[in-house]
């Protein structure tokens, strides 16, 4: 008890030192607690800011969204009647044969390597590879008119190889002049 009373009689005496010195320290504590507040508010403010900008620059470009939808949806169809599809194999191999006919050079061999049968991996890609191997044969004109025919139809391709030679030997030994004999693994693309 006699601190208390010692502690009381300071105070007394010094009663505006007193209450200027809880008045700093109430002070101080407001100070942190409201710095702390006021950091919040600004990560708020920020964010708030940044997802106004966000907004604004959506609406920006929402406009024209509807035909850009429009002409994206035309360039799919156009891409989709490009496709080849793995199980249907006449109309596939019914696209070689029209090359041949249409360039004059002599297909010698054409399989697909790529069976018309969908896995579950396979069913859950959007296009996958449908390969072929052939073997060509013709004039190098002919040859190269099938490659450009090849290159430039209407399906989507890659060439995986590809070797050129000169010249197949004929019934007698001989080399038939001006052939040239292409042999192609290839890959159009398609649906599973």
């Amino acid at each position: 008890m006699p601190t208390l009373r010692l502690i009381l009689k300071f105070l007394k005496r010094h009663a505006f030192a007193a209450v200027c010195c809880t008045l700093a320290v109430a002070t101080a504590i407001a100070y942190v607690v409201r710095m702390d507040l006021l950091n919040q508010a600004r990560t708020e403010t920020e964010l708030f800011q940044k997802e106004a900008e966000n907004m604004k620059r959506n609406l920006r470009n929402a406009t024209g969204l509807r035909e850009h939808l429009a002409d994206l949806n035309v360039l799919l169809a156009i891409v989709d009647a490009r496709l080849v599809r793995a199980e249907d194999l006449a109309s596939n191999l019914q696209y070689f044969y029209r090359l041949e006919s249409e360039t004059g050079a002599k297909i010698l061999l054409l399989r697909q390597l790529t069976s018309g049968t969908t896995d579950a991996a396979a069913s859950k890609e959007l296009y996958r590879p449908i390969s072929y191997s052939l073997i060509v044969e013709g004039s190098f004109p002919q040859a190269m008119a099938f490659l450009t025919r090849l290159e430039r139809g209407a399906h989507f391709n890659r060439t995986r190889t590809f070797t050129a030679q000169r010249g197949a030997t004929d019934s007698g030994g001989g080399i038939r002049s001006g052939t040239v004999v292409v042999n192609l693994n290839i890959e159009l693309m398609g649906t599973p």
